[in-house]
């Protein structure tokens, strides 16, 4: 009797199954008001939390700009020193031995009553160079500072500051390996206010460690301190390395958010100051959520006992409904791999019996389907690469016309008949092997025979250098794919270039991949010419056919890119699969 009620119940539908299910958990929901009556509270708690992490924080940029604002006030009195401003006037720039002694005294001096200041380094408009440091000298020169990126920005500030992690690259080698940040500027001149040098003075990670913890008061907040570029300036050591990391990923940019990462529950705030640095605080919720610790006991007790009743009830129920959807779920994700394959599972005469049977019928359509797509696909791809190499053919013939007829008229029948010549023995090659494959080293005999033609014509108007790594030699290519690039490089680059034009032909052989390089010194062109190019809408047809082709061929988007500016040159890249199983099939 059991075993013909088990049948009967299994063969209802998933309607009828629900329904006499939730009618048994109807009984127990009542006690599901407390989750509710939870949810209100943590709102409450989650705001009250929220609001001392802004607290933290923003007590933190108070600490910053107010240790910011004590060593701008410092900087203004070193440059108001006599001694300072006599010892970088132009008239005693050549003097630098009279002023070692008195600038070293007065900046050990000046250190002494400033212990935020770990070091100080001034350099004059001739690079002499007079520092003090508490913990290592470092190698720091003017013509460093005049080569990084934000000099010239100092220089637009007129007089103003900058702040950069360990002065902008300058200390990323220094021996103590202790991280700063470098507050710089440029020193006036207080007669001329030109230039007279330049001011860097460094404030220990250490030390701003030790300051900015200060204002945490008794939670056990981890602060993480980055520039506007993303760099790190202070790294908590109590959080992972990963989640100061991918910190970005989870804050809500000058708020607060509650983030649960790594089975962990943070709460989160950013603030961002008036140097562009971000101040993010990462505290555990249960720090600041301790205080209802005995009511979440209870409440867990109460969740606890509604979980067992509901596990219970899924137990009865999933014997009839949930393991039999598991098992159609299980045998369906093998379509996300691309594995069309039929499921195979026990099922009565209900809705899941119907949808194993309707599921079954279409993955026989799609394997139908499939199987048509790619048949018409290899062939729309043959045909297309069919036409696009029938356009590159007679476009180099064209052009080698162009070149003897060219000749001919100069009267120089010599060289036109050495063009002749070189263009039967490039035909000789291309039409002798038939296949639309060649290796690398027949693409490169193509060339060479492609560049005679073109040395006779423009004589020592241009040289060719080629860099080819013999190990490519072997690998296979459409044909006809290089030559394009030189002929381009040629005609385009370097032909109407004043002076010499040098073509780089390059064959590069990578751990995963081939590239081939074809690059020139010649006028180069516009971003705007390179999109056109990229996207098909050239109106040349050496060129565009190649890129097209390559596309077609490797069925791949960006397997060519294109480098160039203006008066400078082009570069063109093409990336290939070394092994031929990681072409795509042809």
């Amino acid at each position: 009797m059991l075993k013909r009620f088990i049948k009967k119940f299994g063969d209802l539908n998933i309607s009828t199954k629900i329904i006499l299910y939730y009618m048994f958990v109807l009984i127990i929901s009542i006690s599901f008001l407390s989750i509710a009556y939870k949810e209100i509270n943590n709102n409450i708690t989650n705001n009250k939390v929220m609001q001392v992490s802004n607290e933290i924080v923003s007590n933190i940029n108070s600490n910053i700009e107010s240790l910011i604002n004590s060593v701008d006030n410092q900087s203004k009195i070193l440059i108001s020193s006599q001694l300072l401003q006599a010892a970088l006037s132009s008239g005693n720039a050549g003097n630098n031995a009279n002023f070692i002694q008195p600038m070293s005294k007065y900046l050990a001096d000046f250190l002494n009553f400033s212990d935020f200041i770990s070091s100080i380094y001034i350099f004059d408009t001739k690079g002499n160079e007079y520092f003090v440091d508490n913990i290592s000298f470092k190698s720091i020169s003017l013509p460093m500072i005049q080569s990084t990126n934000w000099y010239n920005r100092l220089l637009g500030l007129k007089g103003g500051y900058i702040l950069e992690v360990n002065g902008g690259g300058l200390l990323e080698n220094n021996k103590s390996n202790q991280g700063y940040v470098s507050f710089i500027r440029i020193i006036n001149d207080i007669n001329t206010q030109k230039p007279s040098g330049i001011m860097i003075i460094n404030i220990s990670e250490s030390y701003l460690n030790k300051y900015i913890n200060s204002a945490i008061n008794t939670y056990t907040s981890s602060i993480i301190l980055k520039d506007e570029k993303g760099n790190s300036i202070v790294e908590p050591t109590n959080i992972s390395k990963s989640l100061n990391d991918e910190i970005f990923n989870y804050i809500e940019p000058n708020n607060s958010t509650i983030k649960k990462i790594d089975g962990k529950v943070y709460i989160i705030s950013d603030l961002k100051n008036r140097f562009g640095w971000n101040i993010i605080s990462v505290t555990p919720f249960n720090e600041l959520n301790s205080q209802f610790l005995i009511y979440n006991i209870i409440l867990l007790l109460v969740i606890i006992i509604n979980i067992i009743l509901l596990i219970l009830g899924l137990l009865f129920i999933s014997l009839f409904i949930t393991q039999p959807i598991i098992k159609l779920v299980n045998s369906m994700k093998g379509i996300k791999d691309g594995k069309f394959e039929k499921v195979n599972i026990i099922t009565g005469n209900d809705e899941i019996g119907m949808l194993k049977d309707v599921y079954n019928k279409m993955i026989d359509e799609i394997k139908k389907l499939i199987g048509d797509i790619i048949s018409e696909q290899k062939m729309k791809r043959k045909l297309e690469l069919d036409v696009m190499q029938s356009q590159i053919k007679p476009h180099f013939l064209f052009n080698s016309f162009d070149a003897i007829s060219a000749l001919i008229l100069m009267g120089d029948t010599k060289n036109a008949s050495k063009i002749v010549k070189a263009l039967g023995k490039f035909y000789r090659s291309f039409l002798i092997n038939g296949n639309e494959e060649i290796t690398i080293k027949e693409e490169l005999d193509i060339i060479n025979n492609y560049l005679t033609i073109q040395k006779i014509r423009f004589g020592d108007k241009f040289s060719v250098v080629m860099n080819i790594d013999e190990r490519v030699l072997n690998y296979k290519i459409p044909k006809l794919i290089l030559q394009p690039l030189v002929e381009n490089a040629l005609n385009h680059g370097v032909r109407n270039k004043e002076g010499h034009g040098i073509i780089s032909i390059k064959a590069l052989y990578g751990d995963n991949q081939i590239i081939l390089m074809v690059e020139d010194n010649g006028k180069g062109m516009s971003e705007e010419k390179i999109r056109e190019i990229e996207s098909g809408m050239s109106k040349g047809v050496g060129l565009k056919s190649t890129i097209e082709r390559l596309k077609i061929y490797y069925n791949s988007a960006d397997v060519v890119k294109i480098y160039s500016k203006i008066d400078e040159g082009t570069k063109i890249e093409i990336t290939i699969p070394k092994n031929k199983e990681d072409q795509n099939d042809k």
